[in-house]
């Protein structure tokens, strides 16, 4: 996925593995592991937690989608939501990154984390269970702050984002299937469930 990175005053786009692997990842092993725990990282604790604190300190990123899916709890079961941004633009995540280097290899490998806060009222109406939702940047001044900026500068964009720069819609069943690739546009299609007939 692409992401985008600072620094020395350079801005660039560049690939990652979603998934934060730290630089201190023994092993490929330990780092599929790490990989796998890795995708999101909670605001109130990326700066204590062992997997997520020297990349807070060292490497932002912003990882910038069209949107994003999330599924809703409805007794048994999970009906999928595409939500992206009300106007259509392209919504920026707040990310961390790191280097890793497969000492067997010698690879250099780019991962990255989300940073995840409590929802706003649409995310928590859609995200009922766990109720969080990506860290979301608005405008030139916070996404150049949220890159640049030292991590005290940072801490008060971790926040839920305006309930007004969310929509969100249910889409089809076949999104949740293992292995279906999301990012075909037939998966961001709004889906009507077929309503049952009444017979009064």
């Amino acid at each position: 996925m692409p992401i985008v990175s600072s620094k020395e005053g350079q801005t660039w786009l560049e690939n990652a593995h979603w998934g934060l692997v730290p630089s201190w990842a023994a092993s490929a092993e330990k780092a599929r592991e790490l990989a796998a725990m890795g995708l999101n990282a909670r605001s109130e604790t990326v700066a204590e937690k062992p997997l997520f604190r020297g990349a807070w300190k060292r490497q932002a990123c912003l990882v910038p989608m069209t949107g994003f899916f999330e599924w809703k709890q409805e007794g048994k079961r999970k009906l999928p939501h595409f939500i992206y941004a009300s106007d259509q633009s392209l919504l920026l995540a707040a990310g961390i990154t790191d280097v890793w280097a497969d000492p067997e290899t010698g690879e250099q490998v780019q991962t990255f984390s989300i940073l995840t806060t409590e929802a706003n009222a649409l995310m928590a109406e859609i995200h009922n269970v766990k109720k969080r939702m990506p860290v979301f940047l608005q405008g030139a001044s916070d996404s150049e702050r949220w890159l640049r900026g030292r991590p005290e500068q940072r801490l008060d964009l971790l926040k839920p984002a305006p309930d007004s720069l969310l929509k969100a819609h249910r889409v089809g069943d076949f999104v949740s299937r293992a292995g279906e690739d999301r990012n075909r546009v037939e998966c961001q299609k709004a889906f009507d469930e077929p309503r049952q007939a009444s017979l009064f």
